[in-house]
C-alpha cells in the first residue's frame, strides 16, 4: 500500500466513511398546539390532519410530532405570554393572531421565505394579504369567507332567490320568516366565544365596517373604519330586527351554536354562516337541501373579509429546523392536498391541481376557493379583537331592544374601546 492511499483510509475512517454506516440523525419531537382532537373519530378535518403528521414523519423520520388539543387556544396563549419553550407550532385564527404576536414570542418568517424560494403568488390570496404590521409571523393553511347559507325548500316555496344585498335580505327575509322560521338571521349578543359577538364580527361587521379593507390600524390598535360606515351597518341590522321584519328580536342572543342548529333543523331560513360548517350542517339533517351562495353586501361583488388559519413557529423553541420543517410541509403543495381531503378549503394555489380536485366532492371548495381569489380581502385585527366584539355586541343589542340610534351605539362602542386599550400595555 503507498503511501497515499493509507493517508486517504486514515482520513475515511477518521469521519466513519468506512466499514460504518454515518450516525443517525437525533430524534426530537415537537409539540403543536390545534384544535382539531385526533379522538374525534366524525370530524374529516381531523383525518386528515392525521395523514397530514404521518406523511411528515414519514419524510422527516427524526422528528416526532406531539399534538397538544387546544380548542380555543388559551394554553397556547398563556404559553406565549410566559415565553415557554412550548409549544413549538401552534394553528391560530387569523384574527386571533395578532393576540399572539403581541406577546413577542412568535418568530418572523419572512427571511427564511425569501431564502427557500417560497413562490409568494402561489396562494389564493398573496402571501404579502397575510402579513400583520409589515412582517410574516405565520403561513396559511386555509382561507374561508362568510357565505350566505340558505334552505332551499323554504325559499322555493316562498317564491324568493338567495339575496345578492342586503336590500334583497331585507324583502326576502320578511318573505319568508314566519312565528317559526327566522328569515335571515344574524348573530348577536355580548358574549365572546361561541355567544354572538364573536359570530357577528367573523361573518358580518369585519365585512360591513371595512368595505375598503379598513378594520383597524397596520399596528391593530386604533379603530380604522369610519363614523359613516358605522352608522351604515348598524342601521342596516337594526333594520334587519325592525323595519324589514326579517330577523326576529327572539335571537338578540345568537351566536354559531344556535345559526347551526336552527339551519340544521329549518328554523332558521337562511344565514351568513363560516363555510367550514357547511358539510356537517348537510350529515346533521339538512341534506341536500341546504345551499349556499356569496353572502349579501351592500352592491352584488363587493369584497368580503376573509380570515383562515396561520400556522406560526413559537421564537423560543428548542428545535427550530424541525419546527420549520412541520410549518414548510403543512402548508406545501403535497400537504395541503391532503389538508382538503378533509373539507378545508386551502390556501395554496397549486394544491387545487392535485387529483383529490378532480372528483365531484370538492366542487363546492374549488368555488369557494374562486370565490375567495375573486372578492377576498384581508383586513388587520385587534390585539383585543374578542374584548372589541363583546363591546360591539352589547352596543348592538341594546340599540336593537331599546331601539337607540346607531351613532349612539358608534359612540359607546368607540369610547369602550379605547378605555379597553388604555388598559393594555
Amino acid at each position: 500500500m503507498n503511501k497515499l492511499a493509507s493517508v486517504l483510509i486514515s482520513v475515511a475512517l477518521g469521519f466513519g466513511l468506512l466499514g460504518a454506516s454515518a450516525p443517525a440523525a437525533a430524534q426530537v419531537e415537537i409539540t403543536y398546539a390545534t384544535f382539531l382532537d385526533p379522538s374525534n373519530e366524525t370530524d374529516p378535518r381531523v383525518g386528515a390532519q392525521a395523514r397530514m403528521i404521518k406523511e411528515f414523519e414519514r419524510l422527516n423520520p427524526n422528528v416526532k410530532v406531539k399534538i397538544l388539543v387546544d380548542p380555543v387556544a388559551a394554553n397556547l396563549l398563556r404559553a406565549m405570554k410566559t415565553g415557554s419553550d412550548t409549544p413549538d407550532v401552534g394553528r391560530v385564527t387569523s384574527y386571533s393572531f395578532p393576540e399572539m404576536i403581541a406577546t413577542g414570542n412568535v418568530k418572523p418568517l419572512d427571511e427564511v421565505v425569501v431564502r427557500e424560494k417560497i413562490d409568494p403568488t402561489d396562494w389564493l390570496l398573496p402571501l404579502d394579504a397575510s402579513k400583520i404590521n409589515g412582517h410574516l409571523y405565520g403561513m396559511p393553511q386555509d382561507f374561508r369567507i362568510p357565505v350566505l347559507m340558505y334552505r332551499k325548500s323554504i325559499l322555493t316555496a316562498a317564491g324568493v332567490q338567495p339575496p345578492a344585498t342586503w336590500a334583497e335580505a331585507c324583502t326576502a327575509g320578511a318573505k319568508v320568516a314566519s312565528p317559526t322560521v327566522i328569515g335571515f338571521a344574524i348573530p348577536l349578543g355580548k358574549s365572546g366565544g361561541v355567544g354572538g359577538a364573536q359570530a357577528l364580527g367573523e361573518y358580518v361587521s369585519s365585512t360591513m365596517l371595512a368595505p375598503d379593507g379598513k378594520y383597524f390600524s397596520a399596528d391593530g390598535r386604533d379603530i380604522a373604519f369610519s363614523k359613516e360606515t358605522f352608522v351604515r351597518f348598524a342601521q342596516t341590522i337594526k333594520d334587519m330586527y325592525g323595519k324589514c321584519k326579517a330577523t326576529s328580536s327572539n335571537s338578540v342572543q345568537f351566536g354559531y351554536n344556535e345559526i347551526h342548529d336552527g339551519l340544521r333543523a329549518g328554523t332558521v331560513a337562511m344565514s351568513n354562516f363560516g363555510l367550514a360548517r357547511f358539510g356537517a350542517i348537510r350529515r346533521q339533517g339538512a341534506g341536500d337541501d341546504l345551499g349556499w351562495a356569496p353572502a349579501p353586501s351592500y352592491t352584488a361583488n363587493d369584497k368580503q373579509t376573509v380570515f383562515g388559519f396561520q400556522i406560526f413557529q413559537n421564537a423560543k423553541t428548542k428545535n427550530p429546523d424541525a419546527a420549520w420543517a412541520f410549518i414548510k410541509f403543512m402548508t406545501s403543495t403535497q400537504g395541503q392536498a391532503i389538508q382538503a381531503e378533509g373539507g378545508e378549503v386551502v390556501a395554496r394555489a397549486s394544491a387545487y391541481k392535485e387529483p383529490y380536485f378532480s372528483k365531484p366532492e370538492s366542487e363546492n371548495q374549488k368555488q369557494w376557493a374562486k370565490l375567495i381569489s375573486a372578492r377576498g380581502q384581508t383586513v388587520s385585527y385587534s390585539p383585543i379583537l374578542t374584548t372589541f366584539h363583546e363591546i360591539l355586541g352589547d352596543a348592538l343589542q341594546r340599540m336593537v331592544l331599546r331601539d337607540g340610534t346607531p351613532e349612539a351605539a358608534y359612540q359607546e362602542v368607540v369610547t369602550k374601546y379605547k378605555e379597553a386599550l388604555a388598559k393594555v400595555k
